[in-house]
């Protein structure tokens, strides 16, 4: 049997050829707009890199989770670079950033319907932020009590000082909504009971690990990429924060575990280990200097099945959340190894 395509003649074996041939062609027709794609990213990175930060500790009040703020922090990166394509009138970055922050969190909130505290005062108080948040004393009391709306606008408003009518502008409504919102958030929170200053206990602490985890701890003390390659799925995805993911064991070696290599085989001990931090386990990994101090490489957050790592994610380049790391475990960061996410 035969097929007619183009005006030519092809067995009908040879379809399947000509079917994997178009396959490729769609392939490299994507890998040529990712690669445009990237440099319009890189732009975009660089020209919201000065308010990254501030964007950051606005996720972190929301969500009163460092973990969550990142997730928040990478959706909203995310989204309004999707979304810049489509406005045609000018924008001012910071209050853009705030908007599709805000917008993602109220949606994610009215979806969850139920919110659950999990965080305490001493998380809170480790926000990297000059103003006063007096306001989070009773922070439990605010997410339960409060709409997401009143929830926002009281934190816009009272934590990071903007003008009534600014509020309005990120988010979207009136200014006398705004007013309303806000009388009402503070008219609760005055009659709200304040809970008694309760004894704060660590946010860290060890945890059991399986054989994967304790495959990969040696291997980062042996500074040992082969090892740390046989527990690596096939499929595994690798999703380096703010800076790319990659899909496969290859890729992952190729690239990731390559570029881990090339920095620690020049440090002096590595030391790593496994902890419950903020509700997240996590790999900590750092270097034990000349000085006899302890410096930060990077977070890791780990997920396996049947002995072998599926997912991947490295907290490194996220500034924000290492520093907090550093801090709450005590250590000193090892800055000569972060780079800017563009």
């Amino acid at each position: 049997m035969y097929v007619i395509e183009q005006g030519s003649f092809f067995k009908d074996g040879d379809t399947k050829l000509i079917s994997k041939q178009v396959r490729n062609l769609r392939i490299d027709n994507l890998n040529n707009l990712s690669d445009n794609l990237r440099n319009l990213e890189k732009d975009f990175k660089e020209k919201i890199e000065p308010y990254r930060s501030d964007l950051w500790r606005y996720c972190y009040s929301l969500t009163r989770n460092p973990w969550d703020a990142e997730d928040l922090v990478q959706d909203t990166l995310l989204k309004s670079f999707s979304v810049i394509a489509k406005l045609y009138q000018p924008v001012k970055t910071k209050s853009y950033l705030f908007k599709i922050a805000t917008n993602l969190y109220i949606d994610q909130r009215r979806r969850e319907r139920i919110i659950s505290f999990s965080g305490n005062e001493e998380s809170l108080k480790n926000v990297p932020y000059e103003g006063e948040f007096q306001l989070f004393e009773n922070i439990d009391f605010l997410v339960s009590n409060l709409t997401p709306m009143q929830y926002v606008v009281l934190i816009l408003s009272d934590a990071f000082k903007y003008k009534g009518k600014e509020v309005a502008e990120i988010i979207g409504t009136t200014e006398g909504a705004i007013h309303t919102n806000l009388s009402r958030a503070r008219e609760k929170l005055r009659k709200g009971e304040k809970n008694e200053t309760q004894k704060v206990k660590t946010n860290t602490k060890d945890i059991a690990f399986n054989k994967a985890i304790e495959i990969l701890l040696e291997g980062f003390r042996r500074k040992d990429p082969k090892l740390i390659s046989s527990i690596l799925d096939e499929n595994i995805v690798t999703d380096i924060t703010h800076s790319g993911i990659e899909l496969g064991s290859d890729e992952t070696k190729k690239n990731s575990l390559k570029d881990w290599h090339e920095i620690v085989k020049n440090q002096h001990i590595i030391v790593s280990e496994y902890k419950m931090l903020w509700g997240r386990p996590v790999v900590i990994e750092l270097e034990m200097k000349h000085d006899n101090q302890l410096y930060l490489n990077n977070v890791h957050y780990i997920e396996t099945a049947d002995d072998k790592i599926t997912y991947w994610k490295f907290y490194c380049f996220s500034w924000d959340i290492m520093r907090l790391v550093a801090k709450e475990l005590k250590v000193n960061l090892n800055a000569e190894y972060f780079y800017h996410i563009f």
